[in-house]
């Protein structure tokens, strides 16, 4: 009698399981979350600084919100998955929030303030700042620019 092992001498019997799993970036988890404690908590730090300004911006008519709670949700995405899910899911501010993530939305009224706000502080900074040309001209076509891709967003929710 012969002894069999027990290995295979074939290909295996039956479909993969699965296409093969992707590797993790170095220094992430499973979830996004970043893998390196100090930078993660330097990222859950300035989380915690722009939603307290974002907060601010809510009260404060010159300070903008929803920027800085973009921001705010970005570092608490790869810092802290309590807090995301709390601004992301956030009653008042979750909606601009996640138009802005899964649409890129800036609505109207956003737009009107970011394009009217970089016009007036360049016509200050123009007449009380600089006395050449060149760095307001600088200014003005980076603000352009700026203002070109913010005009150039949906303003609404597309209808599927």
């Amino acid at each position: 009698m012969s002894v069999q092992e027990n290995t295979p001498s074939g290909p295996p019997s039956g479909p993969p399981s699965g296409p093969p799993a992707a590797a993790e970036p170095p220094g992430t988890h499973e979830a996004g979350l970043i893998g390196n404690r100090l930078l993660r908590v330097t990222l859950y730090a300035l989380g915690c600084i722009f939603a307290a300004l974002g907060l601010i911006g809510a009260f404060l008519p010159v300070v903008p919100t929803v920027p800085f709670l973009l921001v705010a949700v970005w570092c608490f995405s790869r810092s802290s998955p309590r807090f995301h899910h709390w601004l992301y899911t956030h009653p008042t501010f979750g909606p601009p929030i996640r138009n802005w993530f899964q649409h890129g939305i800036v609505p109207l009224k956003g737009k009107l303030y970011a394009v009217g706000g970089m016009a007036a502080s360049w016509l200050m900074t123009v007449i009380f700042v600089f006395d050449d040309w060149l760095k307001p001209a600088l200014m003005g076509g980076t603000m352009m620019l700026i203002g070109l891709y913010v005009c150039t967003r949906p303003s609404r929710v597309p209808v599927e």
